[in-house]
């Protein structure tokens, strides 16, 4: 008697994912999720912080542009730290440190003020002969071709001045600075 043939039967489960291809497509899956939040994360900080620094710029644009319009002979008396030398009396300046509306403060900023106005020396003094690279000092400021340790807040004829904003960012302390060479002439 001759041996049956065997009926071929239908191979199961080719028409479906087997459990580790459905497994290897979920991780998959979770992996580009994690990658494209993290990405929208980090663009969220990086508009943040191009945001602060945007505010920050602007404002010492304008302070720049303060310093510019206020009479040449004045700007040191009425933006330097001492209030005792204000033009207009004590007290009537606005003085060095001004506020910058958007930006956090660091922590001990005096009054909170996030900007400041840095010249060569501190105080009401205004020396020629101090050692400050960032202000290109020592340097002539009065025009005598004599660089000296006398007081020249009242006949500078170059003021080199520095803006800067130092405010608690996104990314921790950041800081924009502008730097800049008043003159009369």
């Amino acid at each position: 008697m001759p041996v049956p043939t065997p009926i071929p039967r239908e191979r199961v489960g080719t028409a479906g994912l087997t459990l580790i291809e459905v497994a290897v497509a979920v991780t998959v899956l979770a992996v580009a999720l994690c990658a494209m939040a993290s990405t929208v994360v980090t663009t969220g900080a990086l508009n943040r912080g191009s945001h602060e620094t945007a505010l920050a710029r602007k404002a010492a644009e304008r302070m720049v542009d303060a310093l510019r319009n206020t009479t040449f002979r004045d700007v040191f008396a009425v933006y330097d730290v001492d209030p005792g030398d204000d033009p207009g009396g004590p007290g009537t300046a606005p003085g060095s440190r001004f506020a910058v509306r958007g930006l956090t403060p660091l922590p001990g900023t005096p009054g909170g003020l996030t900007g400041e106005i840095l010249f060569p020396s501190a105080g009401p003094i205004l020396r020629e002969n101090v050692a400050d690279a960032a202000h290109g000092m020592p340097r002539d400021l009065n025009g005598d071709t004599a660089v000296d340790a006398a007081d020249h807040a009242g006949d500078y004829l170059v003021l080199p001045v520095r803006v800067r904003v130092r405010w608690a960012g996104t990314g921790g302390e950041r800081t924009v600075e502008l730097a800049t060479l008043l003159s009369e002439l």
